[in-house]
């Protein structure tokens, strides 16, 4: 990767009219406080986020999506971390109130995670030529209770080149341009802990066993998405995406397909791996 500049994406600040509706939909019905970097990057392409909630939303209101993404994820599971002792924490620099903010950043991602590796199968499922023609769902569901707030994703262009060289290392790539997913920008706000991080999961990015784990949840949520975009009404909008718009698109979808289950397993590994208290 040459560039540095990171995918572009539509922060939540910016949102008006109705993309700031729908991104409030869409942390209402992940139950978390953000708006994932999936989503952020579609509402960058004119018409797209919207086009793209009307087609998934019955899912996603209906508890199917969030469920069935939640239930998947269960079976989703690596070899731990060797435990973090209270006092390597507060080595770290870190209080109390910043070890629960991490264990909160932990378990945002692995709340919303397999949200979205779900709601991605499904909108690759309409993108491929699957056409929702179903009733739609009458379940009732109520989403879990919101979790709280992060920090936010640390601006990379800000800090300094020790701390961006390793969250470099965590670095992807999505349509040429690259992307460092938002759980390792959201862990730099504690460095002694994204370096740790770093050295206990970069080994891990490319191993047998997360191949293999990645690869299942991939093929479980591609498995149960025609099911559910069967049961979806037709799309209200007559707009559709272009050739090139569907096919970054769909490439986005697939990077975020080996990204999200990382999420997964990383953020349970970081809630197993950190004590519960510093007492």
């Amino acid at each position: 990767m040459t560039s540095q500049a990171l995918l572009p994406e539509l922060h939540e600040h910016q949102a008006t009219g109705r993309i700031a509706e729908i991104y409030d939909e869409i942390r209402r019905f992940s139950g978390v406080p953000y708006v994932s970097s999936l989503q952020r990057y579609v509402a960058t392409l004119p018409g797209v986020l919207e086009w793209a909630w009307d087609a998934v939303r019955p899912a996603l209101v209906s508890g199917i999506i969030p469920e069935t993404g939640w239930r998947l994820a269960r079976d989703v599971r690596i070899a731990p971390a060797t435990p973090v002792s209270a006092a390597t924490v507060r080595a770290w620099g870190v209080d109390a109130a910043g070890l629960a903010a991490m264990r909160n950043v932990a378990e945002n991602f692995v709340r919303v995670s397999p949200v979205n590796i779900m709601t991605g199968a499904c909108l690759r499922a309409i993108l491929n030529g699957q056409v929702p023609n179903g009733t739609g769902f009458t379940e009732t569901w109520t989403p879990p209770a919101m979790l709280g707030p992060m920090p936010g994703n640390v601006d990379i262009a800000s800090m300094p080149p020790a701390l961006h060289a390793v969250l470099m290392r965590f670095a992807t790539e999505v349509d040429g341009q690259p992307f460092i997913p938002a759980l390792y920008r959201q862990f730099a706000h504690w460095p002694a802990m994204l370096a740790w991080l770093a050295d206990e999961l970069v080994p891990r990015l490319t191993s047998p066993e997360t191949n293999a784990a990645r690869a299942a949840f991939r093929a479980a949520a591609l498995d149960a998405a025609p099911a559910i975009v069967t049961r979806l009404p037709p799309i209200p909008s007559s707009f559709r995406p272009d050739a090139e718009t569907t096919r970054r698109v769909l490439v986005t979808i697939d990077r975020y397909a080996q990204t999200s289950p990382e999420m997964t397993m990383f953020g349970r590994l970081v809630e197993d791996a950190l004590p519960k208290t510093l007492d």
